[in-house]
């Protein structure tokens, strides 16, 4: 009997170099356990916000300007959330790589990620108690640090993960990310389903709390592997690690500076209805750019002290040393001469690869709002389930066997344990037998079991498709396409991703046309079916691809540079929404639809031209 490992590595007889490392299992409980907490979170945050903001009363209750109001400012709000999610990893991957390590980072904001947690139950009961302006206050809170803990992990734990390989067992590293990306999804498929029927249960102090605990679970699962841990040492650390990451958060401060300033202050622009924003929002002004002009010293005085040939530095160098260009020479060829083919590279290829994704936050836009305005659709529509009685109740079982399965075969295996394939072909065997048995019975009796889903839970059909479609793109379309050798390019996958996401919004709206000329409850949920298969492919096909994409284009020294451009297009997509949000409570949402299905199709437009344009270059590991 053959060893596939080994077959994949020929020469490979050491056993060692098959197995996983001892530090693995603990990093995928802890991202297992974190996901769930996330996911479960967000899950129900839209729900809650209109909720809170409509003071939990009845929507027929209340003025329906009110509540269109409320359903706005609960989609800027979400979405404003996510935005610094994936804004911090900026400030994360500085701080782990310059001045902490990968894992005090993860440690320590992990317990920031519980502190936000727990905040949010306090809010979720200061809401039920009818302190609604308390609750808003500690919702704030709870998603700062929420955003701070889950932005600050982001940038270190796949790095983390790949630490803990050597040359040796490196050809596992496939294999753990592919288990990494299914225990995203399936902690995110779980939580979607169970923390929306705990809130409508339990409520949102206990809805809030279950992620609080997961996350927790997940600190000291994070902790108990503190030994067992490669320790990868942080570069330069010390005095020269403080200084660049002081640096860079002074940097990035316009960033933080100028969006949380605009939120804020719009608002109590709105409210006020004077002139006093201008004059704050020039303050804001003043005080950013003070501090980004510190960031700049710092970061000269940083060269001084030794001088490291990153991005801002060689654009920077290149820019203030114009003059020495010899005739016929281009902006960075002198850059070339001075760092090294590879590091002068760095910033034009940085800069060719931004032009191009700069398109991308329009998906993004689109992409998120199955967390906001897709659960505010799931609301106006008939949320009832009919099926068979017992053959109903024997799913619902066959899914709780495999999920306690799944989770306890991927931690078994990464433990470099393996369960004999007669147990699993055993378990399906019973679970398979089970469903024909009870279909046969619902056949012959005809009985039936009625029960409604939540709005929220429609949303866990993404991470659903997204582990279906993956295996079956490379299956049905990626592999046969490969073979006849008519692979296709990764920015043309991309720029049919971002067509398809425009067509998802598309099919949204007319839905949505659809439930408003019918009337609330009369369109069945499982309609959005469409939109969410469309927009799941559309995600694998935009992000999957081009995440790899960029990592092949960037020099070894830019990769984390174009990682982080890569999450501030996310941040910024996020952003427009927040921006765009009070038309929500203008327009009906079908045309809110149409408005966002018309900018991903002009931005895909766009990106079409700018990836047709493009020449780079692969530059991969040695």
């Amino acid at each position: 009997m053959t060893d596939p490992v080994k077959d994949l590595v020929p020469g490979q007889d050491d056993a060692a170099a098959n197995r996983y490392p001892a530090g693995i299992p603990f990093i995928v409980g802890n991202e297992a356990a974190e996901r769930f907490s996330f996911y479960g979170m967000r899950a129900i945050l839209y729900v809650y916000l209109v909720g809170l903001f409509t003071k939990f009363l009845p929507e027929a209750q209340v003025d329906p300007a009110a509540v269109d109001a409320a359903k706005a400012h609960a989609t800027e709000i979400v979405h404003m959330f996510i935005a610094g999610v994936y804004l911090f990893p900026l400030i994360g991957a500085v701080v782990s790589d310059r001045l902490l390590g990968k894992y005090k980072v993860i440690f320590w904001v992990s317990i920031i990620y519980f502190v936000g947690n727990a905040i949010m139950a306090g809010a979720g009961q200061m809401g039920a108690m009818g302190d609604f302006e308390g609750a808003e206050i500690a919702v704030f809170a709870g998603l700062g640090f929420i955003a701070l803990g889950s932005g600050g992990i982001k940038p270190c734990v796949s790095a983390n993960v790949g630490d803990q390989f050597t040359a040796k067992n490196g050809h596992l590293v496939t294999r753990i990310f592919q288990l990494f990306y299914f225990i995203i999804n399936f902690g995110s498929f779980i939580a979607t389903i169970i923390i929306p029927w705990v809130y409508a249960l339990a409520g949102p102090a206990i809805a809030f709390g279950i992620p609080g605990v997961l996350m927790a679970l997940a600190t000291f699962v994070f902790w108990l592997g503190r030994k067992r841990f490669v320790h990868v040492p942080p570069s330069p650390g010390g005095k020269l690690g403080l200084l660049d990451a002081v640096a860079t958060l002074f940097l990035l401060a316009p960033i933080f500076g100028l969006l949380i300033g605009f939120f804020g202050m719009r608002h109590s622009f709105e409210a006020a209805k004077d002139a006093s924003f201008i004059g704050h929002f020039g303050v804001l002004i003043l005080i950013v750019g003070a501090v980004f002009a510190l960031g700049i010293f710092l970061s000269v005085t940083r060269q001084k002290a030794k001088p490291q040939a990153g991005f801002l530095t060689v654009l920077a160098w290149s820019f203030l040393n114009r003059s020495v260009r010899k005739p016929g020479q281009g902006f960075f060829d002198p850059a070339r001469e001075k760092f090294g083919e590879e590091a002068g590279d760095g910033p034009p290829s940085v800069l060719r690869v931004v032009l191009v994704f700069s398109a991308v936050m329009f998906f993004w836009a689109l992409f998120d709002q199955h967390a906001s305005t897709w659960i505010e659709q799931a609301s106006q529509m008939d949320l009832h389930m009919v099926v068979p009685a017992t053959f109903g109740w024997a799913v619902l079982g066959a899914v709780a066997v495999l999920t306690i399965y799944g989770g306890t075969w991927v931690m078994l295996h990464v433990s470099n344990v393996r369960i004999p394939r007669a147990i699993t072909l055993g378990i399906m065997g019973v679970l398979g037998a089970a469903l024909v048995i009870t279909g046969v019975i619902d056949l012959i009796t005809g009985e039936q079991l009625r029960f409604e889903i939540g709005a929220a839970q429609m949303a866990a059909l993404n991470p659903l498709m997204v582990m279906i479609i993956i295996p079956l793109l490379n299956v049905a379309v990626w592999g046969p396409l490969r073979r006849r050798g008519r692979d296709l390019k990764p920015l043309l996958k991309m720029a049919i991703g971002m067509f398809m996401a425009a067509v998802a919004f598309g099919i949204a709206a007319l839905l949505q046309q659809v439930i408003e000329a019918k009337g609330p409850g009369e369109v069945h949920a499982l309609w959005q079916f469409f939109q969410y298969l469309i927009m799941t492919t559309a995600e694998v096909l935009v992000s999957v691809t081009g995440l790899e994409f960029a990592y092949t284009q960037a020099p070894r020294a830019m990769k984390s540079t174009l990682m982080g451009f890569w999450l501030f297009f996310v941040a910024a997509g996020n952003m427009i929404v927040v921006a765009m949000a009070p038309l929500q409570a203008d327009l009906d949402l079908s045309d809110f639809f149409l408005v966002f299905a018309g900018l991903m199709v002009a931005a895909a437009v766009v990106f079409s031209f700018l990836a047709s344009m493009y020449k780079g270059k692969t530059y991969l590991q040695a």
